[in-house]
């Protein structure tokens, strides 16, 4: 027997194998009505808004001790938090009018997050007329401690 037949002889029930599992894929046609009807997905109930946290929340940014990296000073002076209808927004940088928002939850979370860098945000909890989180811009993390106006 030459190698060439051994070869293949080895080599034709792998190719079988493989074969054995193959499922038929229908051809693709524009034909309208050629397509299997489809039910419509579920849409998810609207959730309800969260009106328990609204109001007015000021306070000030603390940069989190790190001695591995070189971080921006936190934000000079107080900002605010502006909580309308369950919709947190946070005016972070008033001159470049860089505003973080997010969607508050039940519990009174949120993560408040730039609409061009996600990963900019604030996240936190509205709990007892306060608001504590924290807030990262890289890798660089601030405390953030807010009371309710």
């Amino acid at each position: 027997m030459s190698a060439r037949i051994r070869l293949l002889a080895l080599a034709a029930p792998c190719l079988l194998a493989a074969c054995v599992n193959e499922t038929v894929i229908p051809q693709a046609t524009d034909a309208p009505g050629a397509r299997p009807a489809q039910a419509a997905p579920a849409r998810a109930p609207a959730a309800a808004t969260v009106t328990a946290f609204d109001g007015r929340y000021a306070g000030a940014f603390t940069l989190n001790p790190d001695r591995t990296r070189a971080c921006p000073p936190p934000p000079a002076g107080e900002r605010e938090i502006v909580v309308r209808q369950g919709r947190a927004s946070l005016l972070f940088n008033p001159e470049t009018r860089q505003v973080l928002s997010g969607t508050v939850g039940n519990a009174g979370d949120v993560r408040m997050a730039d609409s061009l860098d996600r990963a900019i945000a604030t996240t936190g909890v509205f709990a007892n007329d306060r608001f504590l989180g924290e807030h990262r811009n890289g890798v660089c993390s601030y405390a953030v401690t807010m009371t309710r106006r």
